[in-house]
């Protein structure tokens, strides 16, 4: 992994208004940084959160999140390393009738589910352990998953 190479998990408070988004995806765009990931979240009192994960070193880090800070619509920028036992994720995992599955002893991850009488594993933790959790369900045949970064804690 290269010092550009580093993953980051922005959270961003913005105004529930047309063209946020694209202003959002505008300030990667005009500095070079592909975003790896964008989700909205849920509307509360006009503004919502959308949820981005991207790749820099932290200077440049630093300089997105100062800048995404400065649009109008913007009014709150939390930024974080993508391994911070503080990002939490979710995923539900289905795999194939039958097969029988847990997470990985390593994953520091709570899960529930039935794999083997069809069941959809549901798996909760830090973001790290809920990927690993999702690329070992993948490698014993899961065939659908879908996974969200979970808001923010204090």
């Amino acid at each position: 992994m290269t010092h550009d190479d580093t993953r980051w998990v922005g959270y961003v408070r913005a105004d529930h208004r047309t063209g946020s988004i694209a202003a959002l995806a505008g300030v990667f765009s005009t500095r070079g940084v592909n975003v790896d990931s964008m989700a909205t979240g849920d509307v509360h009192d006009d503004a919502g959160l959308v949820v981005v994960t991207f790749r820099a070193g932290e200077r440049r880090a630093r300089l997105l999140a100062r800048t995404v800070e400065r649009l109008p619509q913007v009014r709150a920028v939390l930024l974080r390393l993508a391994d911070d036992e503080r990002v939490r994720a979710a995923a539900v995992v289905r795999l194939p009738p039958g097969v029988a599955f847990q997470p990985p002893p390593e994953a520091s991850v709570r899960w529930s589910g039935d794999t083997a009488t069809g069941d959809p594993l549901l798996v909760e933790g830090p973001l790290a352990d809920v990927e690993l959790t999702v690329e070992a369900a993948r490698a014993a045949g899961a065939h659908a998953d879908a996974a969200v970064i979970q808001p923010p804690y204090a």
